[in-house]
């Protein structure tokens, strides 16, 4: 990292969707990643200027503001949140560093929420940094006229320290884990028909259309007469009551109280309530491209704080009752920084099969480390992420609905992950780990050298330096809050 930084012109108030609590009990809310990015770019803001963390922007960005102008310091509010979160001060310079994994961005008050007019408020802030080519050209194309910067999420300098992967090593990592072996198959059962209709049956189908009419008769006739915070409470209360009775359907394993990652480890960091990663494909195609070897590992890291997602992937699992030698290990704990290191030293490969990514932090990270990825190179990854570095997994854009959309409606598109591509690479990459070592150290180094261009902070200071330096404080430039037209 060069020594040379910015005059310490502005004091920086930065915010993120952490709601100042342990940071442990925040993983799978929504938003939970915003923290991360944010604790990355910290040691480069500190460079820039003086930093002063909020939790409540609406409440403590103009009153840190001017306090800082008392002292005779300038202020730049930078918000690590996406646009229908973000607060925009009328005091001073709004920059916005939102992740969005979709060709389309909000442009209507869809919901009924004008918060989720990303364009209408995007064209209010002064800055807006974005960590991909994806993401500012899906901006460009939805009509976003505030200047848009690229400025990769940078990856810790620790990833980059960590030795490189050699066949035979075994890292223990010391955390709660749940091991899966072998399933026992339950005995097939003739169901009545009448209790458990088929897909091809009467009951099956008045079971899906009973359930078409309810969401209509709710989208269309009963939401839009309630209060937006009504609705919001029963959506609420409804996917609460759905948790607790999943929660209630699967018993957990006992844990193991530590694990040792020996032989090829696969490792996937993922939310299971998040429907892009894909987590089903993802585990069908590991036991059956590499099941029945004894030394294969997939571990997935779940980021979640609650069980009820354990309990419908191992609910998924057992119902699949393939039979498999391989190891399948759900990690569900908060994980330290050191812990981190210690997962991703003993993995060979980071496996995603998602289909769509603002950035994939954990691909990043793995990528630095020489750990090559096994993923499509598509939305955010195809900055990044090819067969330089790694396998590429096939896949096709098809439509999808916004993420928080209950109604549905195919606003937007993500990309279909092809099965058995993912299968095949697995299985491709499990026999590089094994049998061609010089291509797999080839592969990793490519890796690594690839992230010290895209992500090492030395790669990604000038471009947050000179995007930071571009931000009029003086309010004589257009760079500041603009009201609607």
């Amino acid at each position: 990292m060069t020594e040379q930084a910015a005059p310490r012109r502005t004091a920086l108030i930065v915010n993120s969707l952490a709601r100042g609590k342990s940071f442990s009990t925040d993983l799978g809310e929504t938003g939970y990643s915003y923290e991360f990015v944010l604790r990355a770019f910290l040691p480069l803001l500190e460079l820039h200027g003086e930093v002063t963390r909020i939790v409540r922007p609406e409440s403590q960005v103009d009153f840190a503001i001017r306090r800082l102008a008392k002292r005779g310091q300038q202020a730049v509010s930078l918000s690590f949140r996406p646009f229908s979160d973000v607060y925009l001060s009328r005091n001073a310079p709004n920059v916005v560093f939102p992740f969005w994994e979709f060709p389309d961005v909000p442009a209507t008050d869809y919901k009924e929420n004008p918060r989720n007019n990303w364009v209408r408020i995007a064209n209010r802030a002064s800055l807006i940094l974005t960590a991909s080519h994806f993401t500012a050209a899906a901006l460009a194309r939805a009509g976003v006229k505030t200047p848009v910067r690229l400025v990769p999420v940078p990856v810790s300098p620790a990833y980059f320290e960590l030795p490189d992967w050699r066949r035979g090593q075994s890292v223990p990592l010391a955390c709660p884990a749940y091991v899966l072996t072998q399933p026992e198959v339950p005995p097939v059962r003739v169901a009545d028909p009448e209790s458990r209709p088929g897909p091809d049956s009467t009951g099956f189908r008045l079971k899906n259309f009973v359930r078409s009419l309810a969401r209509r008769a709710w989208v269309d006739g009963i939401k839009p007469l309630l209060p937006l915070r009504l609705s919001k409470a029963l959506v609420a209360a409804k996917n609460a009551g759905k948790r607790a009775w999943r929660e209630g359907e699967t018993e957990l394993p006992i844990a193991a109280s530590r694990i040792e990652l020996s032989g090829v480890v696969y490792t996937a960091i993922l939310n299971p309530d998040d429907k892009r990663k894909n987590w089903q494909d993802l585990i069908t195609a590991f036991l059956l491209a590499v099941g029945d070897r004894d030394d294969a590992t997939l571990v997935l890291k779940l980021a979640v704080s609650y069980a009820a997602p354990v309990r419908e992937l191992l609910a998924f699992y057992n119902k699949l009752g393939l039979p498999h030698r391989a190891r399948i290990v759900l990690v569900t704990e908060y994980l330290s920084d050191a812990q981190m290191l210690e997962l991703v030293r003993g993995s060979a490969f980071y496996l995603n099969a998602s289909r769509a990514e603002g950035a994939c932090l954990p691909l990043q990270d793995h990528l630095a480390a020489g750990r090559p990825g096994i993923a499509p190179a598509n939305t955010a990854m195809a900055d990044y992420f090819d067969a330089w570095v790694g396998l590429v997994v096939e896949s096709h854009p098809e439509p999808c609905p916004w993420p928080d959309d209950e109604s549905g409606r195919l606003h937007t598109s993500w990309h279909r992950i092809v099965w058995s591509s993912l299968r095949d690479q697995i299985a491709a990459a499990y026999q590089l780990a094994k049998s061609e070592p010089e291509a797999y150290q080839q592969l990793a180094a490519q890796a690594r050298a690839r992230m010290q261009n895209w992500a090492s902070a030395d790669a990604v200071w000038p471009r947050l330096r000179d995007a930071l330096a571009s931000v009029s404080t003086d309010g004589s430039s257009d760079h500041v809050y603009r009201e609607a037209a």
